[in-house]
């Protein structure tokens, strides 16, 4: 019989993880069954306001003798219940097993959870209709992750190692040498990738909060993920590591939409004409797209950095495809800018004096005239208009490493520029 095994929400800003519950049952649940494959971690929709920090559920799936399902039950229920964090107010774990094949209406949830926003009530309607068993934990928020990440197809795949602290470490800083990370990246570079940021010269692998993960390392070949890791020196010991098989950095997060059609906490890819010259506020850069269904503000966040330069270089006319996760901010519908393309952009004029047509000198201004700074000749004030170089290519820009979100396709990995540009059969 073969069985699979969702949980979710099981950690909070104050410690815990769900992948280290995740990592432990997969070690317990394997002397009593076959594991097919690794554990699955599955990153959901990253807009929704209550989400965990990365909003990850795990899955794994056994082949089981149906004699000892209710043992593997109670060992998952057992450490669920004594690791998950229940002080803090939004911990609320889910717990969901389906014996069986996956049946295509739990797939299709699972992609709406990636997508929209759903509720407890369409996770309980769906498991009910699919025959899962549902074990919820305070509210039981959890069980929506739990039982989309159950049906998740898993078709475009990465890998994340994770490394796991000794208890006495946690709430400490990570000690994890600086300089064999970059000596490790460059060695396993592309295969993994978002180790470092090289601009700023800063460690990516170490997360900065209260929970037992001392590093992750992503990539696309399991052995490079392994061998990089192994690369890596550590200032304190590893209680042990998990290899997780997952769907960050796939971009499946994203999904084709008119402007019209965009909801809260959808994550869409939009083609439009910019409106109206950028604006900044609070160290933000935003300005206004537009399709033949309606507008949006679409906003580059200053965790974006120099990614905000880029957007900058927009003008009114230009037609760009853009891709990002729809929030509210200070009230309004606003696109957070993750990737874009510029498809068309209109000819950038610049307004200059002349030259002295006497002597050949430089034309200073003089309010409604213009004076030779060499021979003092005097003529009206008549700019010229002259079109200048754009400084947008047409290629795909995306946000920096230490901004991306989990579910993001950096453009370093194959098919990095697909979600954005296949949907509307456009050539980088």
């Amino acid at each position: 019989m073969r069985l699979h095994i969702g949980i979710d929400d099981t950690d909070s800003p104050n410690g815990m993880c769900t992948t280290y519950l995740g990592a432990i049952l997969y070690r317990e649940l394997s002397r009593l069954a076959e594991p097919i494959d690794l554990p699955r971690l599955i990153r959901l929709n990253p807009n929704i306001p209550y989400k965990t920090r990365g909003n990850g559920a795990v899955a794994m799936t056994f082949e089981v003798d149906g004699k000892l399902i209710p043992e593997i039950k109670d060992t998952v229920l057992f450490y669920v219940n004594q690791l998950s964090d229940f002080t803090h107010e939004n911990t609320n774990p889910g717990v969901v097993f389906l014996e069986g094949d996956i049946p295509e209406e739990l797939r299709e949830f699972s992609f709406r959870a990636l997508r929209e926003h759903v509720t407890i009530e369409d996770a309980e309607r769906v498991a009910k209709d699919v025959g899962a068993d549902v074990f919820k934990f305070k509210l039981g928020r959890g069980i929506i992750g739990a039982l989309a990440s159950i049906g998740y197809p898993l078709k475009r795949f990465t890998y994340e190692l994770l490394a796991y602290r000794e208890l006495n470490n946690w709430g400490t800083p990570r000690r994890v040498n600086a300089e064999s990370v970059f000596l490790a990246d460059r060695w396993g570079y592309p295969f993994t990738y978002d180790n470092v940021d090289p601009y700023k010269r800063s460690v990516l692998i170490t997360p900065h909060g209260k929970d037992p993960v001392l590093v992750g390392i992503r990539g696309i070949d399991k052995g490079k993920v392994l061998q990089t890791f192994e690369r890596v020196k550590f200032g304190e010991p590893i209680a042990f590591y998990q290899l997780y098989k997952t769907n960050q950095n796939t971009d499946d997060h994203l999904t084709p939409k008119k402007i019209g059609e965009l909801k809260l906490y959808d994550s869409a890819v939009v083609r439009g004409t910019v409106v109206k010259p950028y604006w900044e506020r609070g160290r933000h850069v935003f300005f206004e797209l537009e399709d033949e269904t309606g507008k949006i503000r679409v906003a580059a966040f200053e965790p974006t950095k120099k990614f905000r330069n880029y957007v900058r270089k927009l003008l009114p006319g230009d037609e760009i495809i853009a891709a990002g996760g729809v929030k509210e901010h200070e009230g309004v519908l606003t696109l957070n800018l993750e990737k874009f393309y510029p498809v068309k952009l209109v000819p950038k004029i610049e307004y200059r004096k002349p030259r002295c047509p006497r002597c050949g000198g430089t034309m200073k201004s003089k309010g409604d005239y213009l004076k030779c700074k060499r021979c003092g000749y005097k003529m009206p004030k008549k700019l010229i208009p002259v079109e200048v170089p754009r400084e947008l290519e047409r290629k795909v820009y995306e946000v920096p490493p230490d901004a991306r979100k989990h579910l993001s396709r950096p453009l370093v990995l194959p098919g990095g520029e697909d979600s954005i540009l296949k949907p509307f059969n456009q050539k980088a």
